[in-house]
């Protein structure tokens, strides 16, 4: 008789403990193989988000001298095209491709400008026809000397023609358009920047 009672109890204590354990298992188990993967870097990407050039060492416009206003907290992002001497073709290149770029940017367009700076004055008829095609375009002046001073730790190649940037509302100079990468791929990492931006 005794033995008969004590069967179902035995079952339902064991019921109890494997619910019990699953509980915990469901709770814990996640938590231990977060840790595992951090521990052991299984499954961690360890790739760029990025396709385009960071720079680093980091720079700023006042590095080179740049009257960019305004700079600060609600100021625009910039693509920026220098040109430490005379605007050429190469120059026109970028400066349309930062336009496009900007275009492409959609419903973000009004928080992005394109600017272009250069190392000596244009001339008349550049002057029209860069105020004809690109009404929006910002021109300033770019001083050479600091400018390719403040690029002596980076690439050598970036020193040399025109350059396009990519610069966020602080001023800080981020990203740097490879000659071997398409354009999109600078737009991509824009379009990035301006998702989790929270300065401009």
């Amino acid at each position: 008789m005794m033995s008969m009672t004590e069967h179902p109890a035995n079952n339902t204590g064991s019921r109890g403990q494997l619910k019990l354990l699953a509980i915990v298992a469901v709770v814990v188990g996640p938590i231990l193989i977060a840790w595992l993967m951090v521990k052991l870097q299984i499954g961690i990407p360890q790739s760029q988000t990025n396709h385009t050039s960071l720079v680093e060492p980091a720079l700023t416009v006042q590095d080179w001298q740049l009257e960019l206003e305004p700079v600060g907290y609600g100021a625009p992002w910039r693509l920026l095209v220098t040109a430490p001497g005379q605007c050429t073709d190469a120059c026109l290149a970028l400066v349309y491709e930062a336009r496009q770029i900007h275009i492409a940017t959609g419903r973000e367009a009004d928080r992005v400008e394109h600017v272009l700076a250069v190392g000596q004055p244009v001339s008349g008829e550049l002057a029209s026809r860069l105020q004809q095609e690109y009404p929006q375009l910002q021109q300033l002046p770019l001083e050479p000397g600091p400018y390719r001073h403040s690029l002596g730790a980076h690439p050598a190649d970036w020193q040399q023609g025109p350059q396009l940037w990519v610069i966020d509302p602080l001023g800080r100079v981020v990203l740097h358009r490879d000659p071997d990468n398409p354009g999109k791929h600078l737009l991509d990492d824009l379009r990035h920047l301006l998702k989790l931006s929270k300065i401009g």
